[in-house]
């Protein structure tokens, strides 16, 4: 049952820790295997390499505006919309990443919770197999006591029968 737990909540860190394509494997309790596959390309390097770019382009922009050249201011704000489409892009990923390892978060936490309920259920149905199994060995003493007394009893009884014939 700690193996399982352990399993899971390795599983869980991994997912958690990595934003590049995954491959992950898991053994439910059950002995189901699933494999799942992600690919996450948003790491804090892409963030801040779109969010300098952006920059970039702004600087760029401000730059042709002040030189009054009207190609170049032209052509910096296209770079500026293609920047920022692309920092809006990294961002959504971002946080889709985001929302994606809380929900595996979640999901793990659950399947943590349902093996520990598997596990209580096992050791509940154990004690009381447990207890059943002493109840039914008192109770086949007691009826052995019961008729070795009866026996007993009869075999005094016919010793005695015999011991007065003679």
């Amino acid at each position: 049952m700690k193996k399982v737990v352990l399993s899971l909540a390795v599983c869980g860190l991994i997912f958690a820790t990595s934003c590049k394509k995954e491959t992950t494997i898991e053994t439910t309790t059950d002995g189901e295997v699933i494999e799942t596959t992600t690919d996450y390309a948003v790491d804090d390097t892409a963030l801040t390499d779109a969010e300098a770019e952006l920059n970039r382009a702004k600087a760029d922009l401000e730059a042709a505006k002040a030189k009054g050249d009207k190609e170049a201011e032209k052509i910096a704000q296209e770079a500026v919309d293609k920047a920022n489409t692309a920092w809006e892009d990294v961002k959504a990923k971002a946080n889709q990443v985001g929302n994606d390892i809380e929900n595996a978060a979640e999901n793990t936490k659950q399947d943590i919770k349902d093996a520990a309920n598997k596990a209580g259920d096992k050791i509940d149905n154990a004690a009381q197999d447990t207890k059943d199994a002493v109840n039914k060995a008192a109770q086949d003493t007691k009826d052995a006591t019961k008729k070795a007394a009866q026996d007993t009893k009869e075999g005094i009884n016919n010793t005695l029968e015999k011991a007065k014939i003679k």
